[in-house]
């Protein structure tokens, strides 16, 4: 008896807006599925000829869900180990976040953040800090600070 509950198959097309693919199964002679969508709490869709799990539903052939890409000889982890977390945010894995033994590390040739940032703890940075806004350390203004001396009190910084 076949198992048509899970399958895997090729992707052959990709409706990114509606985060939708149809797959292909090779040993079907290539039959294409509808549109299914893919299972997923977040946006990362795979490209036409990735190799994917489908989860066929009992309502129909052609109802299901696609779970995902898989690890293969073609498709290996970027990284591995016990205790890690790893997930790229690109196919190449330049840009990732990775955590293992209470240290995250986030990389990319830029992060953005937009909104406030609030941090404990210790922070070094290894380059320079660049702010369009004023920085304030210890309640000192490094834009709109001055200094009283011996010849009285200086202007704030150019």
């Amino acid at each position: 008896m076949e198992n048509d509950i899970i399958r895997i198959g090729k992707v052959s097309d990709v409706d990114y807006e509606n985060g939708l693919v149809q797959v292909a199964y090779l040993d079907r002679d290539n039959n294409v599925t509808a549109p299914m969508p893919m299972l997923s709490d977040k946006y990362f869709m795979p490209d036409i000829g990735d190799q994917v799990i489908v989860l066929h539903l009992s309502n129909g052939a052609e109802a299901g869900l696609v779970l995902g890409r898989y690890y293969t000889d073609k498709n290996l982890p970027k990284e591995s180990g016990k205790g890690l977390f790893f997930m790229a945010l690109d196919r190449a894995g330049a840009s990732f976040i990775k955590g293992i033994d209470g240290t995250i590390i986030i990389k990319g040739s830029e992060i953005v953040f937009n909104g406030d940032i609030s941090v404990t703890g210790d922070i070094t940075v290894n380059g320079n800090i660049t702010a369009s806004g004023d920085i304030i350390a210890g309640g000192v203004s490094l834009k709109n600070h001055t200094h009283t001396g011996a010849h009285g009190e200086t202007g704030v910084p150019h």
